[in-house]
């Protein structure tokens, strides 16, 4: 279940006010208890999950430092990005005008349906901050 809160946006322009959706708080769940997780469903035991999950995350980086996207089957893809400032002709770019890089995700076909609104198993909760967190359930 997706969790979220309504929040007031003010337009810079007109100074009008609309609500939007805004993802709630939440703990994100940490390698050792996605390792746990996917150790209880196959015969893998939680050290050697860690261990690849491990590797994983070294490798990917080792990748985009490189300057290559990676893809990950259906979960999608990871690419590098760069952040630069301009220069007035490409003669005068140099190095100095990168600032850095950044990683771009882009998700899968399967993975876009997966976390789409058309996918039944989606839902939606509203948390309001002053009551419990239980709110209104919404379902896609």
């Amino acid at each position: 279940m997706v969790k979220y809160n309504v929040i007031p946006k003010k337009n810079p322009i007109n100074k009008e006010v609309k609500y939007y959706a805004q993802m709630a708080p939440v703990n994100p769940v940490k390698l050792a208890e996605l390792a746990e997780s996917i150790s209880a469903q196959c015969t893998v035991t939680v050290h050697d999950v860690k261990a690849v999950l491990s590797a994983l995350q070294e490798h990917i980086a080792q990748h985009l430092r490189n300057g290559n996207s990676v893809r990950l089957g259906d979960l999608g893809s990871f690419r590098p990005v760069l952040k630069s400032s301009g220069a007035l002709s490409a003669d005068e770019f140099s190095t100095s005008h990168i600032k850095g890089l950044k990683v771009s995700f882009v998700m899968s076909s399967p993975m876009r349906y997966l976390l789409s609104k058309q996918n039944p198993n989606v839902t939606f909760q509203m948390v309001r901050p002053d009551e419990d967190t239980e709110g209104e359930d919404e379902t896609a």
